[in-house]
């Protein structure tokens, strides 16, 4: 397992807006596993955000 660099929290949240706009695009097209995935992303990063002080 690698170990990930933290992550600035204005790229955090440049990364939960690009990715939202491509799970929404992914859902208009009928990948749904595709924004699906995405969503887990964001989920993830949106975790990381709220464990900053």
């Amino acid at each position: 397992m690698a170990i990930r660099e933290p992550h600035s929290v204005n790229d955090i949240r440049t990364a939960i807006r690009e990715l939202s706009a491509r799970a929404t695009l992914a859902r208009k097209e009928g990948r749904t596993a595709d924004a699906d995935e995405l969503e887990q992303r964001i989920t993830g990063y949106r975790e990381e955000l709220s464990a900053r002080p």
